[in-house]
């Protein structure tokens, strides 16, 4: 069974699924009968599912009185599982919610057929149209999820569907002349010519079955012609006789339809097929024809065959059935429906729409959709401490379901990080789907812009690079937008200016644009090494690094307050503006134990 038939069969399970006593196959009066002798009863049809609990109470036993630290303990241990069942029922709930709807093979499904499934899924479908000669026009080529895979709902899935057979496509065209008649329809069905007729006549010196003629009412055509090119054939029927004027008429009721077509034309006559409804005889069976049986008609003549319809379906009106009776009864009639649900000012699982009229005729193929209230009210949890985003998130899932739920919006400063609900006027009750919640949000906590400018003339030890501003920006949850532009006077990777001026009042989680002079100039690091502090800054070598001091702690004679070592090593390149870290040595000798000098000696 492919996956097609598998969408519609699924509409019976259901039902079965929903009431396993009920049966499907029920006739449509039975349903009826049920519902009246229930109204004269004066029963009321309830809506909703009553699930009776599988708890059997247990055998009661004496017990024996436990100690009072024992009872303690034990209610202790009950309220312990009790909090973990509850967390592993929220974390089931959300890990069913979050599975997703699982992908099934809809290649060889019509469009309108895959839309509906979609559209009952939750998916949105992406439809893309090509030509195709393997596959039928208007039904499905390929998917972009395969089955199985499973996809979110609300996300977005492409089917490429089939334009059928591009009829502008050329062909060379074969000697028609020397070809049969069975090989001229091989080639117009080999290469899916549209418009290729073949008729027969009479002729003395073709034979039977060979060209007499061909005609092509195109002045274009030379040596190709496209697959829409009309091509009309004549075919020798061979020598004129008496014999071969008439036709004996078959019995047509025992024959298929298609065998009929083809007696027709290898005979010479002219099928007209009219339809009509009936009960009794299959759908596409002969019911009857306009010449009996076994006569003889000249070729030519035109005879008339009434086909069957099948039985007709009436679809019903079905406002007045619950989704489990109108379950039933489509499938009863055998009626394939979808069922979707949507908020409404109706209560819970009132009957909204259907997308056939009741009393309509129902056409083979079609799937009949019918749309329920899920609810006129929704339950309305506290999103405080919640981001203004979770809140509209979830209106925006009951909006798309019908609802109209609007969010009023109030922004403050805070302490409580930016975008957090503060305040909600309704919290924890049941409103109604076109409710207008107010809420405050917090626009985050109050803080001080920096002074990212240092004054002109700087060196790197004063200077803010690039790097400098963003440690400065995450500190105090800014955001820096850093542009590249140069300035005369400011050294490589400097920031010169600053979108809002220093001392400036703005929220965390606000923009500043930075401009910083580009930082693609490389330095060669000079030997800094027998060299005070005093001296290094004096050479203004602040200018092309940012040169971190370290005091050593080990003794070198000869380098008291000057530079030992250094990192990176002398001679090697550098980016202007990088750190440079120079150890200086102790400036004297340190005490040694045993040394009569040292104030510790004894």
């Amino acid at each position: 069974m492919d996956a097609r038939n598998k969408f519609l069969e699924s509409y019976k399970k259901k039902a079965q699924e929903q009431d396993p006593n009920a049966h499907v196959g029920d006739s449509l009066a039975e349903s009826v009968n049920e519902g009246k002798k229930g109204e004269s009863q004066g029963e009321e049809v309830s809506l909703k599912f009553d699930q009776k609990p599988g708890f059997v109470k247990p055998e009661q036993k004496p017990m024996t009185p436990a100690p009072k630290s024992s009872k303690k303990f034990n209610r202790y241990i009950s309220i312990s599982l009790g909090v973990v069942i509850l967390l592993a029922i929220i974390i089931g709930t959300v890990l069913l919610f979050n599975r997703g709807v699982e992908a099934i093979d809809l290649v060889g499904w019509t469009e309108n057929d895959a839309q509906l499934w979609a559209r009952e899924k939750g998916i949105n479908l992406q439809v893309e149209k090509e030509y195709s000669d393997e596959v039928e026009a208007g039904k499905i080529i390929s998917q972009s999820v395969t089955k199985g895979t499973r996809i979110k709902k609300g996300e977005f899935m492409q089917v490429l569907v089939s334009l059928g057979h591009d009829l502008s496509v050329t062909l060379p065209l074969p000697d028609l002349m020397s070809m049969t008649k069975e090989e001229i329809e091989a080639w117009a069905a080999e290469n899916f010519m549209a418009k290729v007729r073949i008729t027969a006549e009479h002729s003395l010196d073709v034979p039977v079955g060979g060209v007499i003629r061909y005609e092509i009412n195109d002045d274009t055509v030379v040596d190709e012609v496209s697959r829409n090119t009309p091509i009309y054939v004549i075919v020798s029927k061979g020598p004129e006789d008496e014999e071969g004027l008439t036709v004996t008429i078959p019995n047509f009721k025992e024959m298929a339809l298609a065998d009929s077509y083809l007696f027709a034309d290898e005979n010479g006559i002219l099928l007209i097929v009219e339809e009509e409804y009936d009960d009794y005889v299959p759908q596409g069976s002969i019911i009857s024809q306009s010449i009996k049986a076994e006569e003889k008609v000249a070729k030519g003549t035109e005879i008339t065959l009434l086909v069957s319809k099948g039985k007709m379906i009436t679809i019903p009106d079905f406002s007045g059935y619950s989704k489990e009776r109108a379950t039933a009864v489509a499938g009863g009639l055998g009626i394939p429906i979808t069922i979707r649900e949507r908020y409404s000012s109706a209560p819970a699982d009132t009957f909204i729409s259907q997308s056939i009229k009741g009393g309509s005729e129902y056409n083979e193929g079609d799937i009949l959709e019918l749309v329920y209230s899920i609810d006129n009210k929704v339950v309305l949890s506290s999103f405080v401490d919640q981001t203004r985003d979770a809140m509209e998130a979830w209106a925006k899932k009951l909006n798309d379901q019908g609802a109209s739920i609007s969010i009023k919006v109030t922004n403050t400063k805070s302490n409580s990080p930016k975008g957090t609900i503060l305040y909600q006027d309704k919290s924890n009750t049941v409103v109604g789907i076109k409710t207008t919640i107010n809420i405050t949000v917090s626009q985050g906590k109050v803080i001080y812009v920096p002074d990212f400018v240092a004054p002109a003339g700087s060196g790197y030890d004063l200077a803010i690079t690039r790097e400098k501003a963003i440690a400065m920006c995450e500190e105090l949850n800014i955001i820096p937008i850093f542009k590249e532009a140069s300035k005369q006077g400011r050294l490589p990777g400097e920031v010169w200016s600053q979108s809002i001026e220093a001392g400036k009042e703005i929220t965390e989680g606000s923009t500043i644009t930075l401009k910083y002079v580009p930082a693609n100039v490389k330095v060669t690091i000079p030997d800094f090494k027998g060299k005070t502090q005093e001296e290094i800054l004096a050479e203004g070598h602040n200018k092309n690094f940012f040169i971190r001091f370290e005091e050593g702690t080990e003794f070198v004679e000869g380098y008291e307050g000057k530079v030992i070592s250094q990192s990176p090593k002398a001679s090697t390149k550098a980016a202007a503006g990088s750190t440079i870290t120079l150890t200086i040595g102790p400036a004297g000798m340190p005490d040694m134990p045993g040394d009569p000098e040292s104030p510790d000696f004894d």
